[in-house]
């Protein structure tokens, strides 16, 4: 496994299986629970208030 944007100050959102977990297959993610479309968000120190809106903006889009 490794440390994805460690120590990063911007907030990220990636898909954590075919990132973090990419080597150990989709076989033994799913023993583990690691769904497919799992992500993983990562908040940076952006505002709080445009983080919120991002957010929202992103989901109505979607």
């Amino acid at each position: 496994m490794s440390a994805s944007n460690l120590g990063d100050t911007r907030t990220l959102v990636i898909p954590v299986a075919h990132t973090i977990f990419y080597e150990m297959g989709p076989e033994r993610r799913a023993s583990m629970g690691i769904a497919e479309s799992l992500i993983r968000v990562s908040i940076g120190i952006e505002d709080t208030v445009d983080l919120v809106e991002d957010f929202r903006q992103a989901l109505d889009a979607a």
